[in-house]
């Protein structure tokens, strides 16, 4: 069967939610590919002001980008500099200890019972006879506590994931991102990225590789990965001289923090899948006409699929696809009066049809600010 299926599979798995401050949807589909590895986090109440959302593009495997989307947001939430208010802090040292997670006797077991192709029978029978040494192995807000077992030397899976995440608390918004998954904002129809592509020709990732020992051979590192920054992949980590920021591929995230204004609409979280067909603007402007007629977010997300995929396997438009549409709602009062009119009328229109049916109301620009530059 090899990379590619013969026929894609485009069932979509689509969500939606929202709160007082924001509206997002979701979906992912499987495609060309052989196996689905994208896994995703929405959590619009991380806790009362925090909004969380993450994409995780998995290469080797499920597992840990699987890994990913299930803890990194909790350690995010339990690492002091969170409760100290410092979150660009609070998600550089998650997304490092997602590789420190995953060694170790649990750090196998975990892997293996979210895995595809390790041994996930295995994984859950030794998860039930190498007990922990402390704490509960199922609960999450422990300290990560340490099991023995055959693998306690296991050194890290050798597949990886990349991680792109948005963290909004009030008018602040945090992305953190390793890999080439990305985050885009559109400010008055204007994409602006939040996030750098960690390609391996880029100088500053070229000259890490370089220093620690490793090599770029057509645009992938030592002739395989065409990542420079990735959760996972310990065979390109294995310089015990440097820390783990300095590794031939790190975890270490770009950090981005932005002020959020009215001019800010939406944002958007996707895999490589989406950016190979689109570019940020391309992506933006789809985005903003889907809006004038569409309300429904995962819905816009999964048109953004159809419209991407490839109609033979083979080049762009064959990969897994994953996409967070993110809404900003607008506070009661801003914007100008023809603004807040048009509001009140989309507003009352809803209202309207939400009795008869879910019709299509207008998402038009509503939405907090963006990048430094204008």
């Amino acid at each position: 069967m090899g990379v590619y299926l013969s026929t894609p599979k485009t069932e979509k798995f689509s969500e939606d939610g929202e709160n007082d401050r924001l509206r997002f949807g979701l979906s992912s589909m499987q495609g060309w590919r052989a196996t689905m590895e994208d896994a995703h986090a929405a959590y619009p109440d991380l806790d009362s002001m925090t909004s969380f959302f993450g994409v995780y593009d998995g290469h080797g495997g499920q597992a840990v980008s699987k890994f990913c989307a299930k803890y990194l947001h909790q350690q995010v939430l339990q690492h002091e500099a969170y409760s100290a208010g410092d979150i660009g802090t609070s998600l550089q040292k998650s997304f490092l200890r997602m590789d420190e997670m995953m060694r170790g006797q649990r750090g196998w077991r975990e892997l293996a019972v979210l895995g595809d192709k390790i041994d996930q029978v295995s994984g859950l029978i030794e998860g039930l006879i190498w007990s922990p040494r402390s704490g509960e192995a199922n609960n999450h807000f422990d300290d990560w506590s340490s099991e023995e077992g055959p693998h306690s030397d296991f050194d890290g899976p050798t597949q990886g994931s990349t991680a792109c995440v948005a963290i909004i608390r009030n008018k602040q918004l945090i992305v953190a991102n390793a890999g080439d998954s990305r985050c885009v904002i559109s400010r008055k129809g204007q994409a602006y990225n939040l996030s750098k592509d960690h390609k391996p020709e880029l100088e500053l990732e070229k000259d890490r590789i370089l220093k620690a020992g490793g090599f770029i051979q057509v645009g992938r590192i030592n002739g395989s990965l065409n990542l420079a920054r990735a959760i996972g992949d310990v065979e390109f980590k294995q310089n015990k001289t440097l820390p783990a920021e300095k590794q031939i591929v790190t975890a270490n995230p770009d950090i981005n923090a932005v002020e959020l204004c009215d001019d800010d609409e939406f944002l958007v979280l996707a895999c490589d899948g989406i950016w190979d067909c689109m570019s940020s603007q391309q992506l933006v402007d789809y985005v903003r006409e889907q809006l004038s007629s569409e309300t429904k977010l995962s819905a816009i997300c999964e048109r953004v699929f159809d419209r991407c995929l490839a109609p033979t396997a083979g080049g762009e438009g064959c990969d897994n696809m994953t996409m967070i549409l993110v809404q900003f709602k607008r506070p009661v009062g801003s914007g100008t009066l023809e603004e807040q009119q048009e509001q009140r009328l989309l507003t009352d229109q809803t209202a309207t049809t939400d009795k008869s049916a879910s019709g299509s109301g207008s998402g038009s620009g509503s939405g907090p600010e963006s990048e430094s530059g204008s």
